[in-house]
């Protein structure tokens, strides 16, 4: 049973992200998910006993692939800065390829609390935050992690947003720039 459990459980996952990634999460309704696995509604709440608990396992399972897309990404990178920008550049191409699911991760409930939780919940926010830390290193600048972290997401998520509804398209020179720009700026 906890084989078949955990299936569904995945089945759900898989087709929440699908549905997101076609619509968005506004447009995810829980009885077309159900319907579209073959599950009743109420055999669907087994599962997630709310539509935020299945939002929380979405945005964790998200974050996890993140994770391990980046770090196959930036594997054979290594100078940290040049990581950071990288991984910048990933993130905001996505919007650009992806826009219904890198706004979901970015701005769903779950992801709005990312600075609240626990290390490892998130393991995307952790990836990042160490890079962060290893960078401040390189440089020997002492702030807390989490400034460079708040200046550095408000700048993708802005510019993702920009990039998400069509005012402007993805360019490399800008985040070099707004990278080197936030990196001085905490050295001072």
């Amino acid at each position: 049973m906890v084989g078949i459990s955990h299936d569904t459980d995945r089945r759900i996952l898989e087709q929440a992200m699908n549905m997101i990634r076609e619509n968005g999460e506004d447009q995810l309704s829980l009885r077309k998910l159900a319907r579209a696995i073959g599950l009743t509604t109420g055999a669907f709440y087994k599962h997630f006993a709310t539509k935020d608990d299945l939002l929380r396992a979405v945005t964790q399972l998200l974050s996890q692939r993140e994770e391990a897309e980046m770090a196959q990404v930036l594997g054979q990178i290594t100078d940290p800065e040049e990581k950071l920008l990288v991984m910048a550049a990933e993130i905001l191409e996505r919007f650009e390829a992806d826009p219904h699911l890198m706004h979901f991760l970015f701005f769903n409930p779950a992801a709005r609390d990312v600075l609240k939780v626990e290390p490892g919940q998130f393991g995307f926010y952790d990836q990042v935050i160490q890079l962060i830390k290893d960078v401040l290193r390189k440089r020997g600048i002492t702030i807390d992690p989490q400034i460079l972290f708040i200046q550095l997401w408000s700048f993708i998520q802005g510019y993702g947003l920009l990039i998400d509804s069509g005012i402007t398209s993805y360019d490399l020179n800008l985040v070099r720039k707004t990278l080197k720009d936030l990196l001085e700026v905490s050295n001072d």
